[in-house]
């Protein structure tokens, strides 16, 4: 294969990682785009009580977000690379979302207490 033929093979790849990276977040902003965010860890918000953040899961990077709202049916989701998970619960139970990905990416979590 010339170096041509690579260097285009590189930049389509690259180019579909991106689709497939810009999907998976736009339906993860569908979830909560303009609740307020709370740092890393558990804290209040719209009502309930939210903790996200990311980890090591093997050898994967993970990324969750966890959100219980008192009186609401209500949801979370995590998103990272091209994974997505979105949960709902009743009121006064959790809903955890979790997703792992390569540890290049960036995870995204949100919360609707409203779902």
């Amino acid at each position: 294969m010339g170096s041509a033929s690579l260097k285009i093979a590189r930049v389509a790849s690259v180019a579909s990682l991106a689709v497939v990276m810009s999907a998976g977040i736009v339906s993860a902003a569908n979830a909560s785009p303009s609740r307020e965010a709370v740092p890393a860890g558990c804290g209040s918000a719209g009502g309930g009580t939210w903790c996200h953040g990311s980890g090591r899961d093997g050898v994967w990077k993970g990324c969750y977000s966890n959100y219980n709202h008192p009186r609401n049916y209500h949801s979370s989701t995590a998103a990272i690379g091209a994974a997505n998970d979105k949960r709902y619960a009743s009121a006064g139970s959790w809903s955890n979302a979790h997703a792992r990905a390569g540890w290049a990416y960036t995870c995204y979590t949100y919360y609707n207490p409203n779902a």
